[in-house]
């Protein structure tokens, strides 16, 4: 692992023209037209210290000691990225002026494709920094006056869901509601962790997530229930991952089915890393004999979410366009890829462990 977590942290930004000190490279691309930009984000650093920190109990000294090297100097980072507004949230881009779609030649000139604060960006960075019972209170009365139904009925989810009490992806005042499972998945481990008691929204969001996977809808309409993160298998490991924390009865009964999706996913065609994360899911879900071993695989150029340029649209015809790939945007991060194959090797490993 020693060698695993030296590579990851040789990736990390020591401070240049492109990326701040302590922010992982990350790359964004669009498919149809080829064009691929270096992408200055908090997200992606945070997912990895945030993955990291899960694991500090397995690692050995030497290596524990470069996991605080690499939060310590992520940590340094995330101001750059916190509201200026004076909210304690954080934003996908730097909050400066004009610091959107950095690099880019098109988008980065218009104020319209500013990004608001997002929910994932804000509890995983919590996640690393830690946070106090204010942060938590604000976050959550911020959640509830940017979700479904105080206000308008979201139409950028399956119909059956319009009259839950969904939280959105985004804190923008003037951005369309957009409900994503995984997004929701995120925000639940971190009010799990933080033993918060559930409100009406909250326990809407579990019903939500139960339906989804009782309905097979994370396989026929993963765009419609994961805009961001339209692939089941990412699906499948932000459910498994939330399954690790929470403890409401709901959510655990949705193992067994969960494994079953996980095996039928990975009897077919998959990328090297859906792999990964297919078999690091099933350890969480408590499978012991099933377990493939895998290779860090070489082809680590793996969108892990992305950015739909029309999903902001609230057009019927907008919405049909929306799930084809030319209206998307991939992002891609190869110290992500290598902080997942970590994670696998360190769970697998605990299997091998004798009891």
């Amino acid at each position: 692992m020693l060698e695993l977590l030296s590579d990851i942290k040789s990736l990390q930004s020591k401070g240049n023209n492109i990326y701040p000190e302590g922010i992982f490279p990350s790359q964004r691309r669009h498919i149809a037209t080829g064009v691929k930009r270096e992408d200055d984000n908090s997200f992606f650093t945070a997912l990895i210290v945030f993955t990291l920190q899960r694991l500090k109990k397995y690692f050995s000294d030497d290596e524990l000691k470069i996991v605080e090297d690499i939060q310590e100097q992520a940590k340094r980072a995330f101001p750059l990225y916190k509201n200026k507004k004076g909210e304690s949230t954080y934003n996908f881009w730097k909050t400066e002026r004009n610091a959107h779609f950095p690099n880019g030649k098109i988008f980065s000139k218009f104020n319209y494709f500013r990004l608001a604060d997002d929910v994932d960006c804000t509890v995983l960075i919590y996640l690393v920094n830690g946070y106090s019972s204010n942060d938590v209170i604000h976050l959550r009365n911020k959640l509830v006056y940017h979700a479904n139904l105080p206000v308008k009925v979201s139409k950028n989810t399956l119909p059956h869901y319009y009259n839950l009490k969904l939280y959105s992806t985004w804190f923008g005042k003037n951005i369309p509601i957009e409900t994503d499972i995984c997004v929701t998945a995120n925000l639940l481990y971190f009010l799990f962790e933080n033993k918060t008691t559930l409100n009406e929204y909250e326990l809407d969001s579990i019903k939500f997530i139960c339906s989804v996977i009782n309905n097979d809808e994370h396989k026929t309409y993963a765009f419609r229930v994961a805009p961001y993160y339209p692939k089941t298998s990412i699906i499948l490991y932000h459910i498994a991952r939330l399954l690790t924390i929470a403890n409401h009865p709901d959510l655990v009964q949705l193992k067994t089915k969960l494994k079953s999706d996980i095996f039928q996913k990975l009897s077919g065609k998959n990328h090297p890393v859906e792999k990964i994360i297919l078999n690091t899911s099933l350890i969480w879900l408590g499978e012991t004999e099933n377990i493939e071993e895998l290779e860090m695989p070489i082809d680590t150029d793996f969108p892990w979410f992305i950015a739909g340029i029309l999903t902001a649209i609230e057009n019927p015809f907008a919405r049909w366009l929306a799930p084809f790939s030319l209206f998307h945007i991939q992002f891609y991060c190869e110290a992500y890829m290598k902080t997942l194959f970590l994670e696998y090797k360190v769970e697998r490993n605990r299997l091998l462990l004798p009891k």
